[in-house]
């Protein structure tokens, strides 16, 4: 697993960028999905994109997200799309399983309360 070296303190990145790439190392690490995944940081010009999105590519699930947001509101949104690649599953079936399935709703809310509630965090601060 990921850890601090002994007597080093790793730290929550400044920059907004590099701080998601620290949640989406501790999302994989925390929470396996059924095809590997690629994080893609976009800044969209569109004054209404998607926040963010998750497309299979070759076998790869890649989550888009758009940095033009505030930091908060893309933490929201990567951990909002972690949980569709998560709960993703055979891709000849996605056609006919809501976005929003149960599943992915699972998904969500544990991913949601453990970076929120239980010291997620705090802990991807070491990734």
């Amino acid at each position: 697993g990921y850890s601090a070296q002994v007597g080093e303190v790793m730290a929550r990145k400044r920059k907004k960028e590099d701080r998601l790439r620290q949640i989406y190392h501790w999302l994989k690490f925390s929470y396996p999905t059924p095809y590997p995944t690629k994080l893609n940081l976009i800044r969209g010009t569109k004054p209404r994109s998607d926040q963010g999105y998750v497309m299979l590519k070759r076998r790869v699930l890649v989550v888009h997200i758009d940095t033009k947001y505030p930091l908060w509101s893309c933490i929201d949104t990567i951990i909002h799309e972690y949980a569709h690649a998560a709960a993703w599953r055979h891709a000849s079936l996605e056609p006919y399983i809501s976005d929003h399935s149960p599943e992915w709703g699972i998904a969500y809310s544990e991913i949601y309360r453990n970076f929120n509630d239980d010291g997620g965090d705090l802990e991807s601060g070491e990734f």
